[in-house]
């Protein structure tokens, strides 16, 4: 119990706090491996229901106004390359329980991006519900094209540096094959590979 404790506390230090008005919520059991650094969102809200023991090994960036979940059983390995989630004013990222994500991957939302339970997220992948590439600092400018959600269901696998594109939706246990770029729909079962991406065999 007591080594359960001074991994919180020390995780607890490790928090970079600043700024108002975002929410991370955390379920039982996320693993958060690396330095965590939270920005625009207030202290009390930080971990809401958080974990008991967390595990830094690396980093894992989370900045922006709007609303992150991280559910149950949840793994964040930002040891060898930072792991960034980001959020526009209003929007949702929800990583679902048992997601498992690797170095190196950012996510941005300035709508919506859902990550279902289950998806193993590979090394360097990117993941982005709008064209309008986020800058720390600045707001969301007038005219910036429009956001269109992005979902994973239960069971996608994405393999190294795949970009995911607005408006892709990804059936359950769809595999997408390493450096593949994607933006359509696919069924379930499908593989993906390609550059830009194909369906090479749908179910």
């Amino acid at each position: 119990m007591a080594r359960i404790l001074n991994l919180w506390q020390r995780a607890l230090l490790q928090l970079r706090v600043a700024g108002q008005g975002a929410c991370v919520e955390v379920g039982p059991g996320v693993s958060l491996l690396g330095q965590v650094r939270v920005r625009g969102i207030r202290r009390r809200d930080v971990l809401r229901r958080a974990a008991r023991a967390v595990s830094l090994l690396g980093q894992v960036r989370v900045r922006g106004p709007g609303l992150v979940r991280i559910g149950p059983g949840v793994r964040l390995d930002g040891r060898r390359s930072a792991i960034e989630l980001v959020t526009g004013p209003g929007a949702e990222l929800t990583l679902g329980e048992g997601v498992v994500i690797d170095e190196g991957v950012s996510i941005e939302a300035l709508r919506s991006v859902r990550i279902g339970a289950r998806c193993r997220l590979g090394a360097f992948c990117k993941i982005l519900d709008n064209d309008l590439h986020f800058v720390e600092g600045e707001g969301i400018r007038e005219g910036a094209p429009g956001s269109h959600p992005v979902t994973l269901e239960e069971e996608v696998t994405l393999g190294p540096r795949v970009i995911i594109l607005p408006g892709a939706h990804l059936g359950r246990g769809t595999r997408v094959k390493p450096g593949a770029v994607f933006s359509h729909r696919t069924r379930a079962g499908a593989e993906v590979m390609g550059h830009p991406a194909r369906v090479i065999s749908p179910a």
